[in-house]
């Protein structure tokens, strides 16, 4: 059972403890002061590799840790969940997300890459047993990194939503997620303190949705775009999400919770959402990228997609996608 907190005394579970802590260098900024001493591991990516879990477990094991705790987005708390993982300890672990987006610590998976390929764990020990939401922390995000994230957790609503393994409980959270993310959208991006906690929570609530149903098609779609062109996962996924729905059609029901009529005004409002944050796809795709692109796709998450999707229509989606 998951415990979430909404101030710092979840840190005193830590008394006495001698945890891994995972997180990246904007730790130093955010002015937590844990009540024990810990072993801290930094060496990982953005998109975190296989390797860099593999020396965090080295860590883990070489120190005789007892708890993990991750702060920081969903790369901390992905790798957090691999050290977990493969290292085959009952350590607890706790997740301090410090943006509004991923909802990793809401979720029984994970997202590592090897090879340049990208790998879905998925396990119920991977549910963090804590959660801490501190919206003090994204007081420090930059604007751009706000933006993909809010639009990772928007994208992660709606994905739910329409899943073929979508459920009463599901849809309420999706439901929730967006109201939420659309009422306070202004507030947030403005970095006002209302802002960040209810974009705190519809992230979490967004991570809850998806814990049940796993996402679909735009996720799919937007992992290689990650790994080959450097974009964060909100911005990728963000650019596919419009299209993927276009060519689907219907969940007019989802449109209305985005205040829309339709499908199409629905898709018309997310292009215009992202023009006017200015996340444009990248300037160029040759043909043989394009084929990478379509063969990379992961055939499982298709299977969730609520249409069916060949190859054709996966590339018919990306030329969309790629053209401004």
């Amino acid at each position: 059972m998951q415990q979430t907190f909404y101030n710092f005394s979840a840190f005193k579970l830590l008394k006495n403890k001698k945890p891994l802590l995972v997180c990246d260098q904007a730790f130093d900024v955010l002015g937590i002061d844990l009540p024990c001493e810990a072993v801290r591991f930094s060496a990982f990516q953005s998109n975190p590799l296989y390797e860099d879990v593999e020396a965090g477990v080295e860590v883990l094991q070489a120190n005789q840790c007892d708890f993990i705790v991750a702060i920081g987005g969903g790369s901390s708390i992905d790798t957090a969940k691999g050290i977990k993982y493969y290292s085959h300890t009952g350590a607890p672990v706790m997740a301090v997300p410090t943006t509004s987006g991923t909802g990793s610590e809401a979720t029984h998976f994970a997202v590592l890459y090897k090879d340049g390929e990208k790998y879905s764990l998925a396990d119920a020990r991977l549910l963090p047993e804590y959660v801490v939401l501190l919206p003090e922390v994204l007081r420090t995000l930059p604007l751009y990194q706000k933006k993909c994230t809010m639009l990772d957790a928007l994208c992660q609503a709606i994905e739910s939503w329409w899943s073929r393994k979508a459920t009463a409980q599901s849809i309420a959270y999706s439901s929730q997620a967006i109201h939420l993310i659309l009422d306070h959208m202004d507030s947030y991006l403005q970095n006002e303190p209302k802002g960040n906690v209810q974009m705190l929570m519809a992230s979490h609530l967004a991570g809850k949705a998806i814990n049940i149903t796993t996402t679909t098609a735009p996720h799919a779609m937007s992992y290689k775009m990650s790994s080959l062109l450097g974009l964060p996962h909100g911005h990728a996924v963000a650019l596919c999400l419009p299209k993927v729905w276009a060519f689907t059609g219907g969940f007019d029901e989802i449109a209305k919770a985005l205040g829309r009529e339709d499908c199409q005004d629905a898709v018309a409002y997310l292009e215009g959402l992202l023009q006017g944050l200015g996340i444009f796809p990248p300037d160029t795709m040759d043909p043989e990228s394009m084929d990478r692109f379509v063969l990379s796709v992961n055939t499982e998450r298709l299977q969730n997609h609520p249409i069916e999707l060949d190859q054709d229509a996966i590339k018919a989606i990306y030329e969309q996608v790629f053209n401004r």
